[in-house]
């Protein structure tokens, strides 16, 4: 314990004084700071949109700042046909073909997070033994009586603590103003949540710090090391979630927007639409939207083959942002319109319900187990690497 205790200390004060780690620091507030400056002015805009929609828009959730998700999905509301075609434009406007892509493309914490301070995470540990041996200093610190698991561990624990600190101000300074500029109100529960998504994003950086550490220990020149580092993460960050959704829809088709209108269209016959074709036009409308949540819900566990899409499922959920949130709104607004139009025009009062804590953590349980199994994997097979390396 000694021995890693000194090397740990040794670790941090050479990162913490090291180039790399300030400037990491330095970008991580600028681009956090931008990013929750940005997003705040983009939700007061979604905000003043779901006040003037018609009393059924999903309102904006205050965690949408840092993962936007699918919450700036909203139904579009026609003023023609009430009797059914205001069923169907809604169910339209969310089984767009796009709407999954949501996930993927947002400029928030999560979006900067998952693409950005990766790639940067991994320039701290792409040379993290190769880099001592082409110093000429890990024969040297080995040779003695120290055991390579133990200098390994000290490596990563050093290094992780270092990236933690460089991470911290950036954090810190994102909090601050979501709490005090921010025209966004934060209960406890939304501090839990945020509390939640900073840690799926310390174990996302993890695995792409070990990453760094497990190809650092099976190549021998850096240069080597970085390019294969960031040739892993290309394909773990940018193709292997679209890779997933292209598959899943090779192999559970699903028919596109004009192809479901159109077979609406044959059912209806005149200009007024009975109660009977408005029952099978919903009963159609019923099958193509199980149709879609089958292939979102394989697409979602097809990506999960990428660190990635578990952290980004993982904090949209629990910014109540996130595929189930959006599934249980539509589910809810479907039910409540079907409902209204039954009655023949009598409307109660729509309320949208969050899903709540305890629902949301559960949701995610299974990406977080799969980010540490990550983890795990990475600085397993860095070991068995370490112990087959030549250091001399």
């Amino acid at each position: 314990m000694h021995q890693l205790g000194n090397l740990i200390k040794h670790e941090l004060i050479d990162n913490l004084t090291s180039g790399r780690y300030i400037l990491t620091s330095i970008v991580c507030i600028v681009l956090c700071v931008i990013s929750i400056v940005l997003m705040s002015h983009d939700y007061q805009h979604r905000e003043k949109q779901s006040n003037l929609a018609r009393g059924i828009s999903r309102p904006p959730q205050p965690l949408s700042l840092i993962a936007k998700g699918t919450n700036e999905i909203r139904p579009v509301i026609p003023n023609y046909h009430p009797r059914y075609n205001v069923i169907g434009q809604v169910f339209m406007r969310f089984g767009e073909e796009r709407h999954i892509f949501e996930l993927f493309e947002t400029p928030d914490f999560v979006y900067i997070v998952s693409i950005v301070l990766s790639v940067l995470t991994i320039f701290l540990s792409y040379d993290s033994i190769c880099g001592e041996k082409e110093t000429h200093t890990l024969s040297l610190v080995l040779s003695n009586s120290l055991r390579r698991s133990t200098f390994l561990l000290g490596k990563w624990i050093g290094g992780y603590i270092s990236l933690l600190l460089s991470f911290s101000p950036a954090v810190l300074l994102m909090f601050i103003y979501m709490y005090t500029f921010s025209s966004v109100s934060l209960s406890g529960e939304h501090f839990l949540r945020l509390g939640g998504i900073i840690g799926f994003t310390l174990i996302y950086l993890s695995v792409f710090f070990t990453l760094g550490l497990l190809v650092s220990t099976v190549v021998h020149r850096e240069a080597t090391s970085l390019v294969l580092c960031l040739f892993i993460s290309m394909i773990w960050t940018l193709w292997i979630p679209r890779l997933a959704l292209l598959t899943t829809r090779t192999i559970a088709p699903a028919p596109s927007e004009g192809e479901h209108r159109q077979m609406k269209e044959q059912v209806v016959t005149e200009h007024d639409i009975t109660e009977e074709q408005r029952e099978i036009l919903w009963s159609m409308d019923d099958t193509y939207i199980s149709k879609i949540d089958r292939q979102i819900a394989l697409g979602k566990n097809l990506s999960r083959l990428s660190p990635l899409a578990s952290y980004v499922h993982g904090s949209t959920t629990l910014a109540q942002t996130g595929i189930p949130d959006y599934q249980d709104y539509r589910r809810r607004l479907f039910a409540w319109l079907k409902r209204g139009v039954r009655q023949e025009g009598q409307w109660s009062m729509f309320v949208h319900r969050p899903q709540p804590l305890e629902r949301s953590f559960s949701a995610v349980w299974i990406d977080l187990q799969l980010l540490l199994l990550w983890n795990v994997l990475l600085f397993m097979g860095a070991n068995l690497a370490f112990h087959r390396y030549d250091v001399r």
